[in-house]
């Protein structure tokens, strides 16, 4: 497993990076939250002018990773589409998403009139969209979905296989959180560079320093176990489902944290629409939550290692009996 993405990712990813800079970055979203009917305009042109149209991670292995950059790349700006969901389209541009049991809920679900979707337990299937979203102020784009009557699709059954798109999809949206959490790190770095309390920086302050190296680690740590997920879903396509649960857990376990401290290391301002920090915390609550939150991804974990086993990352013993 190289934990360095391939030059052609990383290239692609700082294309996309300007693209975004250049639709005002953070302020895109804000527009978005402003005047919605902007944002799949304004997105999509970027999208097309740095050929993302053009990339399916399910073609080979650089593919994977230039998706998986270019989430990350998102992911740092709370790009206000979903991206990992239509990288995943079928030929009929349906994009496709990963759905709770019960009640079938997609971030900017409202911008598609037809979606492919999936649950954990098996049932696959061919979903509309509402009108509006929902509006919750830590979703604002967050849409309801329901079946689409009469569809042609094979909905599948429950307790079927696994969608084939389920674990790439998974991964995808951990790399977007990975984004996030890495972008956090970066602005509170230039915050606490800047504010001066005491006659000094409050960078000066040990307490601070150990809080921002603590997580920094915690990012760099995700970002390998995210290389490592993608090799996987090549490498090992059959068990790639269990590791995409663990790059889940432990994303959202990491973005607890690292937005838990960066906001706070931001004081007032951290709560403040006004400061970049509070609208990618806001933006990424729904790649934490949908399609399930840290309880549901851990027992989804522990039921999938039971079927299938688990090598991860590092070397451990066998369970427990």
């Amino acid at each position: 497993m190289n934990p360095v993405l391939p030059s052609e990712a990383t290239e692609f990813a700082a294309t996309a990076a300007k693209a975004f800079a250049a639709l005002g970055g953070v302020d895109a979203a804000r527009r978005a939250e402003e005047e919605p009917t902007r944002r799949s305009a304004e997105v999509v042109a970027a999208l097309a002018a740095i050929g993302a149209e053009d990339l399916d991670p399910r073609d080979n292995p650089d593919s994977l990773a230039a998706a998986a950059a270019l989430c990350e790349a998102a992911g740092a700006v709370a790009l206000p589409f979903p991206l990992a969901g239509t990288l995943l389209r079928d030929s009929h541009q349906r994009p496709f998403a990963v759905v709770p049991e019960g009640i079938w809920r997609v971030d900017h679900g409202h911008l598609f009139p037809h979606w492919r979707v999936t649950s954990l337990t098996g049932v696959h299937a061919i979903a509309a969209s509402d009108a509006t979203p929902l509006g919750s102020r830590l979703g604002p784009f967050v849409t309801d979905l329901h079946a689409l009557a009469g569809s042609t699709d094979d909905p599948g059954e429950p307790g079927g296989a696994p969608h084939p798109d389920l674990a790439t999809h998974l991964t995808l949206t951990a790399w977007h959180i990975l984004g996030t959490t890495g972008r956090a790190v970066e602005l509170a770095v230039e915050h606490v560079l800047g504010r001066v309390q005491f006659g000094k920086p409050i960078a000066a302050f040990q307490s601070v320093q150990f809080q921002l190296a603590d997580c920094s680690v915690a990012v760099a740590g995700l970002r390998e176990l995210a290389c490592f997920t993608l090799w996987r879903l090549t490498a090992a396509p059959e068990d790639a489902l269990t590791d995409a649960l663990a790059l889940r857990m432990h994303a959202i376990d990491v973005a607890r944290t690292v937005l838990r401290t960066t906001q706070q290391l931001h004081g007032a301002a951290g709560v403040c629409d006004e400061y970049d920090i509070c609208v990618l915390i806001r933006l990424v609550q729904p790649a934490l939550r949908l399609p399930w939150g840290a309880e549901r991804t851990t027992a989804a974990l522990a039921e999938a290692i039971a079927r299938h086993g688990f090598e991860g990352l590092f070397p451990h013993g066998p369970a427990p009996r």
